[in-house]
């Protein structure tokens, strides 16, 4: 079974990179989203069970990237969700890991390999083929 998922970036070079490496690995995207205002609407009618989050993205209608997150976590604790950010720093990582983020990835240089471990974690029906090359990058 794919898991439904959203992306949600700003950029779309980045968003295609995404996408692509998880739907190699079994997901589904089902929307993509280029700021936390159009994701919110997305996220509240589509329901998915995964949602990738850029934080460095314009605020729109007074939503940013955090405001997103906490309310995915508020209104879904169930649904997965994984932050790929150029946004660096021990204590934000460890801000959004404490409030229920799966994973915390900086770009630009993300292993896919642990990407896509960290998912089958999570959804153990992630295809394992996708597993194995350890040396790709996002």
């Amino acid at each position: 079974m794919a898991i439904h998922t959203l992306i949600v970036e700003d950029n779309a070079v980045v968003r295609n990179i995404i996408k692509l490496r998880l739907e190699e690995a079994g997901c589904q995207v089902v929307a993509e989203a280029s700021n936390a205002f159009e994701a919110l609407n997305l996220f509240r009618s589509l329901r998915p069970e995964l949602v990738t989050l850029d934080l460095l993205m314009p605020k729109v209608s007074g939503i940013d990237a955090k405001n997103l997150f906490r309310s995915i976590r508020e209104e879904s604790p169930q649904t997965a969700v994984i932050v790929i950010s150029a946004q660096t720093g021990a204590t934000e990582r460890a801000g959004y890991l404490a409030e229920g983020a799966i994973a915390y990835f900086e770009k630009p240089f993300i292993n896919a390999q642990t990407l896509l471990t960290t998912l089958a974690r999570v959804f153990p029906d992630l295809k394992t083929d996708a597993l194995k090359n350890p040396t790709r990058r996002l």
